[in-house]
């Protein structure tokens, strides 16, 4: 995935895509024939946070893709983001990494059950080589249940509609953020992203990862969910800095939707750290334009240029 970020097949991707992020569902087409990003069609609407598991219920996924495929214009191809929570993802260093790709996905099993308490026939993995180094390799590897990803394909396809590409919400934001030089090879960057449901962390050095964490946060309104932000974002960097050795954050890159999520960045801004937001640090598309926070996740997916 993180290879991916720096050598992805763009134009093979659709000029549309889509964000679930429950309770946030949105969609953007894009013109195929031009070289800046257009939006033709956006498509924003509430779907039901679940209180187990992801995806909301059969019934309300059915009627969701249905209305969405048709305001797209009904796309035959289209890729998909997804929200942090949905994934779990990892930094594994193999000391041997097979040439076979079934032994791979054998020897990265085994050492991911080590770590997981479900089994790991009912994951779907992917992996990208971070680094190789005389002494092994280091891999990003990114997990997702099995059995939602088969009904959210089979949903679309009932549309008549192929999904392909499927990203987690942070690394296509990282994504993004590297294609367009926002990061880069030098220095360590942190990239915070806050949604209503969760808060990520994702450590990179050198432009590669080094560490990822997801918190799902408490949306029920107790008022006592800023005080374990805070506690979220020291425990993070202080892993980070101690368990890790990671060195000076060059910069901070924040993205956050609803705009006015609460994201505690004292402890950063005490000591000294650039903080930016996505939307100030990139680049604008032609035309001056800005790329809107709420599709933010979807753009490195449609951007040809």
């Amino acid at each position: 995935m993180i290879d991916d970020i720096l050598r992805r097949f763009r134009p093979s991707l659709p000029p549309v895509a889509v964000l679930l992020d429950p309770p946030f569902l949105g969609a953007l087409r894009v013109a195929s024939s031009r070289k800046e990003t257009t939006p033709l069609v956006r498509h924003e609407e509430g779907v039901t946070s679940p209180e187990e598991g992801y995806l909301p219920a059969a019934e309300e996924l059915e009627v969701k893709v249905s209305g969405l495929l048709a305001r797209l214009g009904q796309p035959k191809r289209i890729s998909a983001v997804l929200g942090d929570s949905f994934f779990r993802m990892q930094v594994m260093s193999l000391g041997e990494f097979p040439r076979q790709e079934e032994e791979r996905r054998q020897v990265i099993f085994w050492n991911l059950r080590k770590s997981l308490n479900v089994p790991v026939e009912s994951l779907r993995m992917s992996y990208e080589v971070i680094r190789r180094t005389p002494g092994g390799t280091m891999l990003w590897v990114a997990l997702c249940p099995e059995a939602p990803v088969r009904l959210l394909e089979a949903a679309f396809q009932r549309g008549g509609c192929q999904l392909g590409h499927l990203g987690a919400s942070s690394v296509e934001l990282f994504n993004l953020a590297r294609s367009r030089d926002v990061v880069t090879d030098q220095g360590n960057t942190l990239l915070m992203h806050r949604t209503p449901a969760y808060l990520s962390f994702l450590f990179t050095e050198g432009g590669r990862p080094l560490f990822f964490r997801c918190k799902e946060t408490d949306a029920s309104g107790d008022g006592a969910e800023e005080g374990r932000l805070q506690q979220e974002v020291r425990l993070t960097l202080a892993y980070y800095k101690d368990k890790l050795g990671g060195g000076p954050l060059e910069k901070v890159l924040v993205h956050r939707f609803p705009e006015g999520a609460d994201l505690p960045l004292e402890e950063l801004e005490a000591e000294g750290t650039r903080i930016e937001t996505m939307v100030s640090a990139l680049p604008p598309l032609h035309g001056g334009a800005l790329r809107e926070p709420q599709y933010m996740p979807l753009y490195v997916l449609l951007e040809r240029n």
